[in-house]
């Protein structure tokens, strides 16, 4: 079933993307706001996407998904679901389907000039203050994340 959704996403969505990119930008849409609103998700979308167009990220979906470092010996990685060292594995069936379904649509909106994180790069939990937060432009607060965005790159 999933690979059909992922043949019916290639076939819709306006630019050329491969399988795996796909797969990329749902799994970010999965773990980082199946708990959110269409909006937020979409943001999380937005803000994936926004990285793969900006030049100081790599230029493609799973590339900019899967980037990190390595500090003090821990990896450090931009979307804390890929290094918190559990299976990357969807376990919500029903979950998994909408994020598959809302990385159509999110792509296509996109794809048609509409950022509903208005070209945020970064967003982080309510609840946390990371160091980055005071030095780049606050945006908006969608459910339970903080959107920012750097000058253009």
């Amino acid at each position: 079933m999933r690979k059909v959704i992922t043949a019916l996403i290639l076939i819709m969505i306006a630019v050329p993307a491969e399988a795996d990119e796909v797969e990329c930008l749902a799994k970010n849409i999965y773990y980082e706001a199946r708990d959110q609103n269409l909006t937020g998700m979409y943001a999380v979308a937005g803000v994936t996407l926004n990285r793969v167009k900006d030049r100081r990220w790599p230029n493609d979906i799973c590339a900019v998904v899967k980037q990190r470092t390595i500090v003090q010996n821990q990896w450090i990685c931009q979307f804390s679901w890929f290094c918190d060292g559990l299976s990357d594995k969807p376990r919500e069936p029903d979950s998994w389907i909408e994020a598959l379904n809302r990385t159509l649509v999110a792509v296509e909106l996109y794809n048609n000039g509409f950022d509903i994180s208005h070209g945020s790069t970064h967003y982080h939990y309510k609840n946390v203050k990371p160091y980055w937060s005071t030095t780049i432009e606050y945006i908006t607060t969608i459910d339970d994340h903080h959107f920012y965005r750097w000058g253009k790159g």
